[in-house]
């Protein structure tokens, strides 16, 4: 504390009067909110716009022209903001179920306010639907599936669907899901819907490369979803999922996230890739088969996949919407896929034979070599020297330095295009050599129905192509 403060506190004299044309106009300072130290209680703090009296026996009672005049104009400043938080709370009470609707106006847009029930559930912007309103929208249309299968027709399997739409003389309802909830020999299959009923369900076709399957259920009365161009996406926008992770337990799950990718290349159950939809909300198993949502509580993708480890979160997948409906299309004409071109073999990575991985790297061999696991029956490959085992090497003369290049030509190819492989063989002192062979694509229709289980092989991931 300053001298000038210590003796302005300590003078006890009386004051002299002051003649009022002698005072000169004060200089008005803000106020400030500060912590006044020890006097009085410890670290108080003191009202905006106070004076700290300390312990002088008497405050100062003079207040010019000036100082009155602040306090009238802060004083007015206070009432008109009052006024205007008034006005503004009660407008906003008033307005309360409305939405704002950019409509046209020429070649001007006027901001109309359209009056809207408060379930409907628009936000301010008039475009996104709140989530609540999208559950309210989606809920319906969303099923559980439950798979029985074995003598004792025990629960085999659980997922989720979406509930497509009528079939074509309008005798029941086609129902999407994923292939590999469905995908088990000898299955019954029960449609689950959200007041409860059940319902037996007939299968139309599956697809495990891009894992979309297809139920028929005999119910005309289901709500069909309403389904939206996946193509439309953006990284960042909103999306719900819905489905019953962990079975129909927890039917009916609802959660959100954003989209984190598109177009993001995914290994479906065979080892088939699929541009997949990447996103953040919550899935687990059993949500396989459910909608993957949009903020209009339209269908942008099915939920496929997620990756389940505990050093990844927050990573599903989803197959979409613009997929999903060239695969349902053909699934509803012909009961499978047609006209997919495949090289016809089961093939895996030569990283998952430690016999294999050594010839490749002591030869010298391309990192991406694959082993031909099995020659299916109508394979070009037949009859051609080529026997299980042999390594792909190469193809249309470039080193398989990555297995991808091989698929890339078969999903871009069509069925009766001619590839030349090169194809490594090992003889039983685990000697190599190679030859060309040329191989036409044929049409794929090996994973369209469901297969049957087998014992595990010496190779049990084999890829199918």
């Amino acid at each position: 504390m300053n001298e000038n403060f210590e003796k302005d506190i300590n003078d006890t004299t009386e004051n002299p009067v002051i003649e009022p044309e002698k005072v000169s106009e004060p200089k008005t300072e803000p106020y400030v909110q500060r912590t006044y130290g020890n006097y009085g209680n410890s670290n108080q703090y003191m009202p905006y716009g106070s004076y700290a009296t300390y312990n002088r026996p008497e405050a100062e009672k003079r207040q010019s022209k000036g100082k009155k005049k602040g306090v009238i104009i802060a004083a007015v400043i206070l009432c008109i903001s009052f006024l205007i938080a008034v006005i503004v709370f009660f407008t906003s009470l008033f307005i309360d179920g409305f939405r704002t609707e950019v409509t046209p106006n020429g070649d001007k847009t006027q901001m109309d306010l359209v009056e809207t029930p408060d379930s409907d559930g628009y936000i301010s912007d008039g475009d996104s639907m709140s989530a609540k309103a999208i559950y309210q929208k989606v809920h319906e249309s969303s099923v559980g599936i439950i798979v029985y299968s074995g003598n004792r027709q025990q629960v085999s399997s659980e997922g989720s669907g979406v509930v497509l739409g009528l079939n074509g003389d309008k005798t029941g309802t086609y129902i999407i899901t994923c292939a590999h909830v469905i995908d088990v020999a000898s299955a019954k299959i029960v449609v689950q819907t959200a007041d409860g009923s059940q319902y037996d369900a007939k299968l139309v076709g599956l697809d495990s490369k891009t894992d979309i399957g297809l139920v028929y259920v005999a119910n005309t009365s289901l709500k069909a979803a309403e389904f939206a161009d996946s193509d439309t996406l953006e990284v960042g926008d909103a999306i719900y999922a819905i489905g019953n992770p962990g079975g129909i337990q927890f039917f009916g799950s609802f959660t959100n996230g954003m989209v984190s990718a598109i177009g993001r290349p995914v290994d479906s159950p065979v080892g088939y890739e699929v541009a997949c939809i990447q996103h953040t909300a919550a899935i687990n198993p059993g949500n396989s088969g459910g909608a993957l949502v949009n903020g209009h509580g339209q269908i942008v993708g099915i939920n496929s996949s997620k990756i389940a480890s505990t050093d990844f979160e927050g990573m599903g997948f989803a197959v979409p919407s613009s997929t999903v409906k060239e695969i349902v299309d053909q699934l509803i004409k012909n009961g499978r896929v047609t006209d997919r071109p495949a090289l016809g073999i089961k093939f895996m990575p030569n990283t998952e034979s430690q016999v294999h991985s050594i010839i490749v790297k002591t030869n010298d061999l391309p990192s991406g070599s694959i082993i031909i696991d099995t020659i299916m029956i109508g394979s070009d490959l037949e009859n051609k020297g080529v026997v299980e085992g042999d390594m792909i090497i190469a193809v249309n003369g470039k080193d398989l330095d990555d297995y991808n290049v091989i698929l890339e030509l078969i999903e871009n190819g069509k069925v009766g295009d001619v590839l030349t492989l090169k194809i490594c063989h090992i003889d039983a002192n685990y000697k190599i050599s190679t030859f060309d062979v040329q191989v036409k694509l044929v049409e794929d229709s090996s994973v369209s129905e469901p297969q049957e289980e087998v014992e595990m092989q010496t190779f049990p991931f084999p890829f199918d192509y």
